[in-house]
């Protein structure tokens, strides 16, 4: 199952300050590139929870794809941004 740092989480916290209508996330991959969205959970996802933190909902085969891999937040020039390690 995909790891999540607590960097990582309190990129997600931060946004969801920011934009109080997103309650939750869904996490797409393609390309070698994860993207993070309001989400919005189906059926057979797969989620990714933590204690007064928005959850992470992703398909199944995002999952798979993203199995033993770290989402983590970098910083970077316009400030911190999620990286797949």
């Amino acid at each position: 199952m995909l790891t999540v740092t607590d960097s990582a989480w309190n990129r997600l916290a931060t946004i969801q300050t920011k934009h109080p209508q997103i309650s939750d996330f869904r996490l797409t991959y393609a390309d070698g590139k994860v993207k993070c969205r309001k989400g919005v959970r189906r059926d057979k996802d797969k989620v990714i929870e933590a204690p007064g933190r928005p959850s992470l909902f992703l398909s199944s085969t995002v999952a798979n794809e993203l199995n033993q891999r770290t989402l983590d937040a970098v910083k970077v020039k316009h400030g911190p941004r999620l990286r797949l390690k």
